[in-house]
């Protein structure tokens, strides 16, 4: 059985000091080229996933962005050493349950109203930030076959840059997908935007020419 989110105000209310204090670990959050957001059909957010801190990023990006109720997919290990997820939105999944299915019909059925914001990792994981590709695991198709109306699309890359600062500076690059809504087109077009936003950080703050090449 998953664990379903059941937002309550004031929960909500008292994890934005920890989303606050967890994101005053960065000296700067930028979001580059935000979408336009379409208020009648809910937000599919695609972001990559490499350290706990990406959770709190999300949250942020649905506050000051897409300004949506915040619905994420987690780990059930995760759900269940951290409880008050499922207050802020949080629902569970179990790539090794029989409740893996139930978990994505549950996400599917979260994209039919148009005030939410769907959040997913499609790693399943956490990886290395370094990473030439993103890979999507298995899921997300099902996801996608069982949505009952049209959906609104975004990919976000997280990239970090430390420079001569003792925190890191994030810059979460965003996009608004209008392509087929298939795993294997979703993914390519995924990893073109991902290749594309490692281009644009490398070539920040004017590094010698020849090193980009």
């Amino acid at each position: 059985m998953i664990i379903k989110d059941r937002p309550i105000k004031i929960i909500q209310w008292l994890m934005l000091g920890a989303e606050k204090y967890i994101l005053s670990k960065f000296s700067k959050i930028n979001f580059l080229n935000a979408p336009s957001i379409d208020h009648n059909v809910a937000t599919l957010v695609l972001m990559n996933h490499f350290s706990f801190n990406d959770g709190p990023m999300m949250h942020f990006l649905c506050r000051k962005v897409l300004k949506k109720a915040f619905k994420v997919m987690v780990l059930e290990e995760q759900m269940k050493n951290f409880k008050a997820l499922k207050y802020i939105g949080c629902f569970s999944v179990n790539k090794k349950s029989r409740s893996l299915v139930e978990s994505l019909d549950y996400a599917a059925s979260l994209l039919s109203d148009p005030k939410n914001m769907l959040g997913i990792f499609p790693q399943g994981g956490v990886f290395s930030l370094h990473l030439e590709r993103i890979h999507f695991e298995q899921g997300l198709d099902r996801i996608l076959k069982k949505k009952e109306k049209p959906i609104q699309v975004v990919f976000a890359v997280v990239l970090l840059d430390f420079l001569a600062g003792f925190k890191p500076k994030a810059n979460v690059y965003l996009m608004n997908y209008s392509g087929v809504q298939h795993p294997k087109e979703l993914e390519d077009a995924y990893n073109q935007f991902y290749q594309s936003c490692r281009q644009a950080q490398r070539k920040l703050y004017n590094p010698p020419l020849h090193v980009l090449e």
